[in-house]
């Protein structure tokens, strides 16, 4: 049930923004609203392309490299083997 409100949760959140990205294209005058509306979104897209490759890396880095927690243990293994 939790990925299914975690779902949910992130439908909401593009709906909202989608929601607020048309009030603004609407308020805004025509010549210049277009070109404020794009910027924005071309740097909210860029600020959340930025976080994903972010979190990419660190989930990647978190099953590729073990945590110290697991050196340490792996140490005491080889030290117990050894005598």
């Amino acid at each position: 049930m939790r990925g299914y409100a975690k779902a949910m949760k992130g439908a909401l959140m593009g709906a909202a923004l989608t929601g607020g990205w048309l009030a603004a294209d609407l308020l805004l005058p025509e010549p210049w609203g277009d070109y404020l509306l794009f910027s924005a979104l071309a740097v909210v897209n860029i600020g959340i392309g930025w976080h994903l490759g972010r979190l990419h890396e660190k989930l990647d880095r978190s099953v590729h490299e073990p945590q110290p927690a697991e050196i340490a243990e792996i140490r005491k293994q080889a030290a117990r083997s050894r005598t």
